[in-house]
């Protein structure tokens, strides 16, 4: 009885430790967004004021009801943007139901370690499920948001230079975020279509720039939009700020890549270490078959083989998370 207690301490004390890094990388990152939206606002005071009440109110997007309201916090629970989900490569509803099968599996392989400690099991198949399927599934949807907010950087350069290309032969900037639309790619593409379009049947330039920049949510494009809607209020060359801008832009994307660089012996050695145990496994399987037949047929080597399959989804996960953290 008393290993069974230590042994549900242990599990209890991941499970904690876990779930409190999880919350602190959340906490971590919303104070970082709030620090940089204080500085640009902070930046941008009080240029920014709106010249009238009427340009600043005036806006193509609805203003939500209450229910929808609810909506998006809900989603927001398990990281769902309802704005952005028609951006994910598949339907977001269909996240919850893929996640919820790999959660099941998890629990499958769990269950062979911790089976026979009833009241461990217990403990794990209540509250780590739903956990589990919550911790899954809202990283699903936030690699979903960072693959394409990724590409969204990698392409922003070129398209300020080919708004700087335009205005410097006289196009305006309607038709200069006209042409970025046709020849950029996706999902830069995209996003300034609809920007070109807005502004194409009226809606004031500062305003479509500030709903790109609330749609994205990433600084560039904010930084963006402060500098047009500064150069259309207060007047002045806008090229060399946007050159400034894009220089700025690919000498981060460089800073990334060369962290990618730098990170690649890391990102090898995980990559092995997870491809390794099968090779081996398989090679056992090859030439001495009833060895590791005792992983499958037998209930210790069932709970060592799932411990093992567990143990190593948690390595993978820890090793993976600190260097997304270095590439920060």
């Amino acid at each position: 009885m008393l290993p069974q207690i230590f042994l549900l301490l242990a599990v209890a004390i991941v499970l904690l430790a876990a779930i409190t890094a999880y919350a602190m990388m959340i906490v971590k990152e919303n104070e970082r967004q709030e620090k940089l939206k204080g500085r640009l606002q902070d930046t941008v005071a009080p240029s920014a004021r709106p010249t009238s009440q009427a340009d600043e109110d005036f806006s193509l997007v609805r203003t939500a009801s209450h229910i929808e309201q609810m909506k998006q916090r809900a989603a927001g629970i398990i990281g769902v943007d309802l704005e952005q989900a028609e951006t994910y490569p598949i339907k977001w509803w269909l996240v919850p139901f893929i996640t919820a099968g790999v959660t099941w599996f998890l629990m499958f392989i769990a269950s062979h370690p911790l089976g026979s400690h009833k009241l461990l099991w217990f403990f794990v198949k209540v509250f780590g499920t739903p956990v589990v399927w919550w911790m899954l599934t809202g990283f699903a949807f936030n690699w979903f948001t960072n693959r394409r907010n990724a590409k969204l950087v990698e392409q922003f350069p070129d398209a300020l230079s080919t708004i700087v290309r335009c205005v410097r032969v006289g196009i305006p900037m309607g038709e200069a975020l006209r042409t970025v639309a046709k020849d950029a790619m996706e999902p830069t593409k995209l996003e300034f279509t609809i920007l070109a379009d807005k502004v194409s049947i009226g809606v004031p330039l500062d305003v479509a720039l500030r709903e790109l920049g609330e749609r994205v949510k990433l600084t560039e494009y904010q930084f963006f939009a402060t500098a047009i809607t500064l150069q259309a209020r207060s007047g002045g060359g806008i090229t060399q700020t946007l050159e400034t801008l894009s220089e700025v832009i690919r000498k981060r994307v460089g800073l990334k890549a060369r962290g990618y660089a730098l990170t690649a012996e890391a990102r090898t050695s995980a990559m092995i270490l997870s491809v390794l145990p099968f090779v081996a496994g398989g090679a056992i399987f090859v030439m001495q078959r009833q060895y590791i037949m005792l992983l499958f047929t037998t209930s210790g080597g069932q709970s060592v083989l799932g411990a093992a399959i567990l143990l190593m989804c948690i390595g993978m996960g820890i090793i993976q998370f600190m260097i997304s953290n270095v590439l920060k």
